[in-house]
Parts: C-alpha cells; structure tokens; sequence
C-alpha cells in the first residue's frame, strides 16, 4: 500500500509500526494503518493526534483479529482512544480490502469504503456457522445503510477523497474550517431556482440542482448519498467558508422525514456543530413518514434526537423554506423553534400543521369536492401562506429565488460572530 496518493509527497514519517504522520495540502494529519492479522496495537499514534488537535486517517484491510485476549485488549483500548477523539479531531476511516473483526471504522466520522471489500463485526465464517446464511459483507452493500458513507472504485480514488473530505474541514474543534478563495461573486443571482421547483406542490424536483446553484461554483461533496436518499446533506462553500448543506429532497417519499432520514441528518448537524462549521437548511417536507412500522421501529424517539440536535447548536443556522413546511417535521428542520438564527422562506412557501388537505378536513369535517377546493383556496389565502408565517414570526423575511445565495451569505457573515452557551451538562441523554 502507498500513501503517495493520500499525504503530499515526502511528507510522511513513521511512528512505531504502521502509523506515522505526513501533510494534505499542508496542513497536519496522522495515519494508521492495518493490514493482514490483528495481532494487537499501539494508539501512540492516536494520542499524538489528540495532543496536538490533528486529524486521524485509519485505514484498514484487515483479514481478522487474532484469536488472543492481548488482542482483544488492543482493540477494546483503541476504540476507546477514538471514542475520546470524537468531536475534537476529524476521524476518517478508509477501507481498502477487507476489515473483519476490527470494527474500529465505526468509531469515526466518515467511512471511505472501495467497492470491492468486506467489512464485517462478525468474521463471516462465525455467521455462516451460528446463522446457516452467507454472511452480506460487501462494502456495496454497507453504503446503502449506516455503516459506510462512500463507496467508491479504487486505493486511489479512496484517498482522493479524504483529502477532499479534509479540505472542508477545521483540524479540530478548536479552530474555524479553512477558507478558500473564490472568484464566484457572493451576489451571483440564482435564478434557476425558480425553474428547478416547480409551481405545483404535488410534483417533485431534485433539491441537489437548488444546492448547486447556491453553493460556490456548485461544488458539493454529498455525505451518504446512498442512504436515507429523502434528505440529503453535505458540504459546500458559500464566498469560500465552509457550510454544513442539509435538505429535504422531494425526489423520495416527496420529502417526507423518516427513521434513516433523521438519524442521518442529526449526526451530521452533530457533526458540525462540533467543528465549528455553520450549517444552511433547505426545507421542503410535507412531514414524518405515516407508517406504523416507522412509528414502532424508534421513529418518536429518533424525531426528537434531531430537534436535539438542532437546540444544542452553536454555530450559525441559516434556513430556507423552498416550498411545503409541514408538521413536526418541519419543526425539526433547523426552523426558529428549534433555535436557527435566520430563517427565509420563498413566496409561495405553505405552512400548516399536518398537510393543507389535511388541515381543512379536521377544521371543517366532510365536504363537497366543490366546497374543499373552496376551503381550500381560503386556507392558503388566509392561514397556510409565507405572508401569514412572517406575521406571526415564524420566518424573518420572503425573499425572492434569484437572491437565495447573496442572501445567505449576509447572514452567515453577519452570525460569523455569534456566541451561545447552553446550561452546564455532562452530556444529553
């Protein structure tokens, strides 16, 4: 294995067996790497990164863990060691073969997997043994849930993308995420915006094309695009800062919020909050995904860890309400109840408590088709609209499509020095 492809050339030097520490475009990481047998470890190399406030790049292709309590020992205590390291470094995890036993990949925060390893808590051959079944340890598959975040061709394409992947990022959680000059214009009018979504509230759009357009020169770094593909969320820069992008995307489920959904996205508000990193949110969700196997499978409990999540944000919270805001759902979706600091809405934004059909059935019970389209059409005048959400403060401003980016950047420099303390506590529970 070579990492001339992930540290820049000449950089790296060798600490104990197999980790070190090198540069990415000049700035400071450690490595550790894994390969063949797990025989046992040092995490010299972890505490040099957490003394020092540097990000951590494991990479493994790993065929098992020796069957020995030393062993077993090594592993317990690094996955300590990365435990504690969680939310002060960046921690990224690159599979390159196989990884079987030494399931330490799951204590970082991105998983950077090639698409053809395997990656297993239990050795396969265990499964086969107790379960009778073969054991479905591709990484292809992994992605597609929680337990990778990319899947990708080669060694080198992997390590090409952890060194983007770093590039948005602080080198830990005591300093700002770097700046990078930009020659697109903070005042770029987005006028696609308002082509992307469509009028009618019944048909989708991909948000992604809403996220290009805002962003600097429309580069954004998806994080798990395979998985929970109603909300999509990611990095980007607005005028050359580092921004946390998380939306609703009406392609799935109409953008409705489910399990995977709010899981995904409350570990990535987690995520960069605890690296300083402002977070923008794209709301378009007509709500929580009505299903009963949703409700009995934690859908409550996981809800309220979003909110969580948004409440104990520090950092600078800009939304946009691009269409529906819906429910709880929409509560839960970085809006002023849950502590975001900016919030715009488009002009022909709709709010209401479960969904507007909804709505005038519970307030009026049954009606003609022709008194429902009239209810309707009233509720939307007088109740469901954006003009009726800045009244009562829900939102701060309408503001037209075409001026969505310019408009999120005044905010985000205008919070640049925004201070919050949150009660002294140990940690939510």
């Amino acid at each position: 294995m070579t990492l001339d492809v992930l540290l820049d050339e000449g950089s790296f030097s060798e600490i104990g067996k197999d980790a070190g520490f090198g540069t990415i475009d000049g700035r400071p990481v450690c490595v550790y790497y894994f390969k063949g047998l797990f025989e046992g470890c040092s995490t010299e190399v972890v505490d040099l990164a957490l003394k020092t406030g540097t990000p951590l790049i494991t990479i493994f292709d790993c065929e098992g863990i020796k069957i020995s309590h030393n062993a077993l020992a090594d592993l317990a205590n690094l996955l300590s060691k990365l435990s504690i390291a969680s939310g002060v470094i960046p921690r990224i995890s690159i599979i390159l073969g196989n990884c079987h036993g030494a399931f330490c990949y799951a204590e970082t925060d991105f998983v950077i997997a090639t698409k053809s390893c395997k990656l297993s808590v239990v050795m396969p051959d265990i499964i086969k043994l107790v379960t009778g079944k073969d054991a479905e340890v591709e990484g292809i598959k992994h992605v597609k849930g929680e337990n990778v975040h990319f899947v990708v061709e080669s060694d080198e394409e992997a390590m090409t993308l952890a060194r983007r992947i770093l590039s948005y990022l602080p080198l830990n959680n005591m300093e700002d995420p770097p700046i990078t000059e930009t020659s697109d214009e903070p005042s770029r009018q987005t006028d696609q915006i308002a082509s992307i979504i469509p009028e009618d509230p019944q048909k989708v759009y991909n948000v992604r094309d809403v996220i290009t357009a805002v962003v600097d020169d429309g580069d954004f770094l998806e994080i798990q695009p395979e998985f929970a593909q109603n909300a999509v969320v990611g990095f980007g820069r607005m005028d050359g800062v580092t921004v946390g992008i998380v939306a609703n995307n009406p392609m799935i489920y109409a953008g409705c919020l489910d399990l995977n959904a709010v899981k995904k996205i409350a570990r990535f508000v987690r995520f960069c909050d605890a690296f300083n990193i402002p977070i923008v949110t794209f709301v378009d969700t007509p709500g929580y995904l009505p299903d009963n196997e949703q409700e009995l499978s934690g859908l409550p409990y996981y809800a309220t860890k979003l909110m969580q999540a948004y409440v104990e944000a520090t950092v600078p919270l800009v939304t946009v309400i691009l269409r529906k805001a819906y429910g709880a759902a929409y509560l839960a979706m970085g809006s002023k109840f849950v502590g975001a600091d900016v919030v715009y809405a488009y002009p022909n934004a709709e709010f209401a408590v479960t969904d507007i059909d909804t709505d005038v059935r519970l307030l009026h019970g049954e009606l003609s088709e022709e008194e429902r389209k009239r209810k309707l059409e009233e509720y939307r005048r007088w109740e469901a609209n954006a003009n009726k959400a800045l009244e009562r403060r829900h939102v701060d401003a309408i503001i037209d499509p075409k001026w969505t980016r310019s408009k999120i950047i005044n905010a985000l420099r205008m919070l640049e020095t925004k201070r919050r303390k949150l009660p002294p506590k140990k940690h939510g529970t």
